[in-house]
């Protein structure tokens, strides 16, 4: 009889709870950011704005995969290299002929537009030395020797104050 009371006498379990919530959407719609705020950032960060310089290359490789082909591919390269000087204009068909690099030889040697830290060490001084429609004497590298041809330059520049405008108030 004792049981009977206590199971019909018990009372559901209740919580009574308060909640925010909170949506980035909504804060942004109501944050606001000033003109000035903007500019000062901008001024103070120039930095993250920067584009650096680029360079477009193409080149022709000869590998030496080790001491004892060295001798042989500089002489090969030499070779190319008189080819190249005597037909510069050439120099994509030359590539797509002659060069062993199996990423840029189908396309003439061409490697894009590549910055400062893209390149090894002797390819990319050499390729930042040249002037645009300039072709290198015969360069070595670790990974054989190069003829390089310099086919476009993009000067470093900052992205304007409007054109980061949006990701700026954004950040803010």
């Amino acid at each position: 009889f004792a049981l009977g009371f206590f199971t019909s006498a018990r009372v559901a379990e209740q919580v009574k709870a308060e909640f925010l919530i909170l949506s980035q959407e909504a804060i942004q719609s109501q944050a606001t950011v000033s003109d000035a705020e903007v500019k000062s950032w901008y001024e103070s960060h120039k930095d993250k704005y920067q584009q650096p310089e680029e360079r477009r290359a193409s080149h022709i490789l000869i590998m030496a995969k080790n001491d004892s082909e060295k001798a042989a591919a500089k002489a090969k390269a030499e070779d190319v290299l008189k080819e190249v000087r005597k037909a510069p204009a050439k120099f994509a068909e030359l590539a797509k002929q002659y060069s062993q690099d199996p990423g840029s030889a189908k396309a003439g040697g061409d490697l894009g537009f590549f910055g400062r830290g893209s390149m090894v060490k002797a390819f990319e001084d050499t390729v930042f030395k040249q002037k645009e429609g300039e072709i290198s004497d015969v360069l070595e590298s670790e990974f054989g020797y190069h003829i390089i041809k310099l086919t476009g330059i993009k000067p470093a520049k900052v992205r304007s104050l409007d054109a980061v405008r949006a990701a700026i108030e954004g950040d803010l």
